[in-house]
């Protein structure tokens, strides 16, 4: 008898009821996708500096896509006259037992100071958008405006579906058909939360699911540091110390992924310093389904703030 993971008599079936699967093969996969490069002995690209313009924009990705997740906007940005620095901030952390927002907003502060960086218009996707909120509080210099794309105030890393994807992740990457399991569901899950799938083509479903089969063990190890991840303050205490405007532009299709509505009133004492803009006809994913539409958004904060500068 064939065994199979979607087989009614699996003895995981029950377990599985209790993690969603597609949030476990987004965390494996995506956290898999910064492992792939040191694992291999390849360069590790985690940080990208494109084009010389004297206006600079901070690209943050989330758990999934990295610095190729970004390329799209980062593109349209540099087209501009924009310098753009793309960072992917859980592939700066893979090897480091601190993984709190906390912690990977001080790397990213690190890499800005290597890179000479002041006063960048910063832009967080998902889970990059809790640190980019921690890098506006924390490092102030760095950041001129702060954009959120589709999330709100993340209070931290640690999630359900992280101990649970690395609770069950090792079980079943072992069984017949474990990995191809997982990456099906990566992309069913990428697609649900997609309000527009044409982005996401075979090159680009290549590049976001391609290092889950090699890199289950390490992804596992680092899933369980996310989940035991502390964070040293509080939202509420962040917050008071954004001085900066902050747009979230939010993807208005349905999707499992988008913020929650305390996360997002987490934002309200900002007043008028918060604007929020919504996307019609896109998902989680906006700067990859309408990286245009994010463009026109994101510039109107970008000349706002320079008229705040000139006054």
């Amino acid at each position: 008898m064939r065994n199979s993971l979607v087989n009614p008599a699996s003895p995981l079936r029950s377990a599985l009821h209790l993690v969603p699967i597609t949030a476990l093969a987004l965390v494996l996969a995506s956290l898999a996708a910064s492992l792939l490069p040191a694992q291999s002995g390849k360069n590790v690209v985690t940080v990208r500096d494109a084009g010389k313009g004297a206006e600079t924009w901070v690209l943050l990705s989330g758990m999934l896509g990295g610095v190729s997740g970004m390329h799209r906007l980062q593109t349209r940005l540099v087209a501009s006259g924009a310098r753009v620095i793309t960072i992917d901030v859980y592939g700066l952390s893979v090897d480091s037992a601190d993984v709190s927002f906390a912690a990977l907003a001080r790397r990213v502060d690190a890499t800005l100071e290597r890179l000479q960086v002041q006063r960048a218009h910063v832009v967080g996707h998902a889970h990059g958008g809790g640190v980019a909120l921690r890098l506006a509080a924390s490092f102030p210099k760095r950041v001129s405006a702060l954009d959120l794309l589709d999330v709100g105030a993340l209070p931290s890393n640690r999630t359900s579906a992280m101990g649970g994807a690395a609770r069950l992740a090792p079980m079943i990457s072992r069984m017949p058909g474990g990995n191809a399991f997982i990456r099906t569901r990566l992309v069913a899950g990428i697609r649900e939360n997609s309000g527009d799938t044409k982005w996401f083509d075979i090159e680009t479903e290549r590049a976001y699911t391609g290092p889950v089969l090699d890199n289950v063990g390490r992804a596992v190890a680092m899933a369980e540091r996310l989940g035991g991840a502390q964070e040293p303050e509080s939202i509420a205490s962040l917050i008071v110390r954004v001085h900066v405007p902050v747009t979230v532009i939010l993807g208005q299709s349905p999707h499992a992924t988008a913020p929650t509505a305390e996360h997002l009133a987490a934002l309200a004492p900002l007043g008028t310093r918060l604007r929020v803009v919504r996307l019609s006809g896109v998902g989680h994913f906006l700067h990859e389904e309408a990286p245009d539409q994010v463009l026109r958004a994101l510039t109107v904060t970008a000349v706002a703030v320079s008229k705040e500068i000139e006054q």
